[in-house]
């Protein structure tokens, strides 16, 4: 059956095989009382309700990393930052911690919202993001410094001799590495942009108020989470398949 099948095919784009099975069978046995009709509609919401998580993770964890992206930059970088740290040799510290901090908080987002707060993954990136965050915003408090320092050297520690949270950990490492750098190269072309449109001072406001520009940064920032968030899906997939994965998909969290 023509209906049937294309169905399948179209369910099979957002979930397994077997699944789509089963669930267009389903339908098909019900489309005889229900009409044609009756019969697509399911299908639609079936797809939708397979895949509303993930735009809505991606939209979320752009804004949250954006966001914060500007605000760590504030509390270290800022004209009105009340405890600036030294230029050298921390300053370029902060300045990793910075990048790492905004796509920590992105990722984050974006799994607690696709694969639900109890996944270990998830909650493996929020503990980084906190600690990340304490240090940028409480990095001049010894005693906040060194309970950071202390806790990021035991979820090493224990990251690497337990197998299990080698691989949950490794999932964060790359997501936010692959962001990181992106995130760093988008600042750069940024920059060539701007001097390649208007070659003139460096800062000036025609520069920096060039109608292109916005655009620019805006689409290679898109970029930029979509193939971390991306990373971050295709390697817990991968990785962690002794999870149930699918029960996103059904409104629930990943265990």
């Amino acid at each position: 059956m023509l209906t049937a099948s294309t169905a399948e095919w179209i369910l099979c784009r957002v979930t397994s095989h077997e699944r789509a099975a089963s669930i267009v069978g389903d339908l098909v046995e019900i489309e005889e009382q229900k009409g044609l009709l009756w019969f697509w509609l399911s299908v639609a919401g079936v797809v939708f309700s397979l895949v509303w998580r993930q735009p809505l993770a991606f939209v979320a964890a752009f804004y949250a990393g954006a966001w914060t992206f500007f605000g760590f930059q504030m509390a270290i970088m800022g004209i009105n930052a009340q405890h600036r740290p030294p230029e050298y040799p921390w300053m370029p510290v902060f300045t990793v911690l910075i990048f790492a901090g905004s796509m920590l908080c992105a990722v984050s987002l974006y799994a607690a919202i696709r694969y639900g707060v109890q996944d270990k993954v998830t909650q493996i990136a929020f503990a980084w993001t906190s600690l990340v965050t304490s240090v940028i915003y409480l990095w001049w408090q010894p005693v906040v410094l060194g309970l950071c320092i202390t806790a990021a050297l035991l979820i090493v520690s224990v990251s690497i001799f337990n197998s299990k949270l080698r691989k949950e950990a490794l999932v964060v490492l790359v997501s936010v590495v692959i962001g990181s750098v992106l995130r760093f190269f988008v600042g750069l072309l940024a920059g060539l942009y701007q001097h390649f449109l208007l070659r003139g001072p460096w800062g000036t406001r025609e520069m920096q108020e060039h109608p292109s520009l916005e655009w620019v940064v805006f689409c290679m920032l898109i970029l930029t989470f979509w193939a971390s968030t991306s990373a971050w899906s295709r390697m817990h997939n991968w990785l962690m398949r002794d999870q149930a994965i699918d029960t996103e998909s059904e409104g629930k969290p990943a265990v």
